[in-house]
């Protein structure tokens, strides 16, 4: 499970670096009065994002039932691998943004139902670009977790994703007045090097989805070349006296083999 849990853990802290949300997050905290707004914000977000990843992993979980060995096909794990490292080459060498990008529109939205239906919007159209979402739950799908171990890891991965904004509203009720100029430097900012973030994003999903594409290989290789020798030895077992002089497996591999059996 561990194994598991800490690569998960891992996306979850790059996903939870969401530049559209915290840059509507930030467009709010640089105005009087967002506290209530944005805890509704972040709450649409959180609701919306836990909705949406159990709807996978419940998806993907009767595929995987009903088809879990495709998911361990050498052919299938070479996809994985290749896209693993396309998404990393192209975090690495896609062309940046242009650091003075034209400013984009912000919300207009008021009330809390109104934020909160922002928030929910704008997750579900960030969806597309949730791509250390979609590889944790690939890497729980492959693990053939059970709903009891699956969905508190979900949990916490999406406490972590929310995190950010949430620490950002704990620093506007301390100290929102004092900071509202800096807010909206910070948003400004932030929305500048959106894409350069978002490539670094895809890039270090790459490297989830490639990384486990190869562990899962070599596993396979391992059991592979055990199941090889078992066969081998077998074979030794039933050849007759006379070919003793022959090449056979050692007698200690057999042994150990039989043992593990």
């Amino acid at each position: 499970m561990t194994d598991i849990a800490l690569p998960v853990l891992g996306l979850a802290v790059v996903d939870s670096v969401n530049p559209s949300a915290l840059a509507v997050a930030l467009w709010w905290m640089a105005r009087p009065g967002a506290g209530p707004r944005l805890l509704a914000y972040i709450a649409g977000i959180a609701v919306t994002y836990t909705a949406l990843g159990i709807a996978l992993m419940l998806g993907l979980g009767t595929t995987v039932e009903r088809y879990g060995t495709v998911f361990d096909h050498p052919l299938v794990l070479a996809l994985q691998l290749v896209l693993g490292l396309g998404m990393l080459a192209y975090g690495i060498f896609a062309p940046k943004q242009a650091k003075h990008a034209p400013e984009q529109p912000q919300p207009r939205v008021g009330g809390l139902i109104g934020m909160v239906l922002l928030g929910m919007t704008v997750t579900a159209i960030e969806m597309v670009t949730a791509l250390p979402y979609f590889a944790a739950i690939a890497l729980m799908t492959s693990a053939s977790l059970a709903y009891w171990q699956w969905l508190p890891l979900l949990l916490v991965y999406n406490a972590i994703f929310v995190a950010p904004p949430l620490l950002l509203l704990a620093l506007y009720v301390f100290a929102g007045r004092r900071l509202q100029g800096r807010f909206e430097r910070w948003r400004l900012s932030l929305q500048r090097g959106a894409r350069e973030t978002l490539l670094w994003i895809v890039a270090i999903a790459g490297v989830a989805l490639a990384g486990d594409a190869a562990s899962r290989f070599m596993g396979q290789r391992g059991d592979l070349d055990e199941i090889l020798a078992r066969e081998r030895c077998n074979a030794a077992a039933r050849e007759p006296m006379a070919h003793a002089g022959s090449a056979r497996p050692h007698h200690a591999v057999c042994v150990g083999l039989a043992e593990q059996a």
